[in-house]
């Protein structure tokens, strides 16, 4: 009996839905983004469009998917039990017994392993140092070692949110530039925002799980200057790279319009600390970093 179930093929249906669970055991609708900052660091390190350079910006693309989903694979696991006790998150791969222990494991040491390895194959070790800094940030610095006792744990954490954009640069040239230090610096000033904000919008969830968030701990007025705060730092850190020459004057023009609702939407925040204007400078401030990524890339294509 065993061995004509050691023969029997498996369905393409339960494999593809297989690996459809895996994928988004990754948090995929978390790392996009990331990826999307490895390719636009990639694409302004390009000093010649070729088929180099095309085939190091994929290879920066690439290896960036594997390590943002590995690290989001192993702080599953790490955060497993507070996703239980989350009506956000309990019904996670993990949480709700969809994926094996063991497996969630393996599979994130796998995927942030072949993310290092690809790129030293490839001999880019500058990208592959970054690559190994921001995986041990995100898994072992934020997620293991400071979520759990204190809610400055994503200022620290979020350094590995920026990393992405330097690996692609590095994985372009070798060429030392503060353009993407500008841009990585970008990435951490809007990490809290998001996550802050987003975790004032669900506290009781975060304070039932005994997650110490910034809006856990503090009032609703601390939290909201905190994160109306960082808004505006990021609004006026957006026009560094024009004051430094990265970019154009019809940049600045374009940042300075973006940046009227977010100073509106961090000012209404601050004077009404609710989940109305909590919610608005959440939903304004999520795409708002894609939008500056894609401006660097369509004024790098003019």
């Amino acid at each position: 009996m065993n061995i004509k179930k050691a023969n029997v093929a498996v369905p393409a249906n339960s494999l593809i839905s297989r690996l459809a669970l895996y994928f988004r055991y990754t948090k995929p609708r978390v790392w996009v983004l990331l990826v999307y900052t490895a390719a636009i660091g990639g694409i302004m390190a390009v000093s010649i469009l070729d088929i180099q350079s095309i085939m190091l910006v994929m290879l920066a693309i690439a290896a960036t998917a594997l390590g943002s989903a590995g690290s989001e694979a192993l702080t599953n696991f790490i955060d497993r039990d507070m996703d239980s006790l989350m009506s956000r998150t309990k019904n996670r791969p993990l949480p709700s017994g969809e994926i094996e222990l063991r497996r969630a494991v393996i599979l994130g040491f796998t995927l942030v392993s072949g993310s290092i390895l690809i790129l030293v194959v490839f001999q880019k070790f500058y990208a592959a140092a970054f690559m190994a800094v921001g995986i041990f940030d995100n898994v072992f610095v934020y997620s293991y070692l400071l979520k759990r006792k204190t809610p400055w744990s994503i200022v620290l954490g979020g350094f590995s949110g920026g990393f992405p954009v330097v690996i692609g640069w590095y994985t372009v040239t070798a060429q030392f530039s503060l353009l993407p230090w500008f841009l990585f610096a970008l990435v951490v000033i809007w990490i809290p925002i998001h996550v802050w904000s987003l975790a004032f919008r669900y506290r009781d969830d975060y304070r039932n799980a005994k997650v110490p968030m910034l809006p856990v701990l503090y009032s609703d007025r601390v939290s909201a200057w905190c994160i109306s705060g960082s808004a505006i730092m990021l609004a006026v850190f957006s026009v560094i790279p024009f004051i430094f020459g990265f970019q154009t004057l019809y940049y600045l023009l374009i940042v300075l319009i973006l940046t009227v609702p977010m100073f509106m939407f961090s000012l209404a925040f601050v004077k009404h600390p609710d989940l109305r204007s909590s919610f608005r400078l959440f939903k304004y401030t999520s795409p708002y970093l894609a939008v500056i990524f894609t401006l660097f890339f369509v004024f790098k294509v003019l």
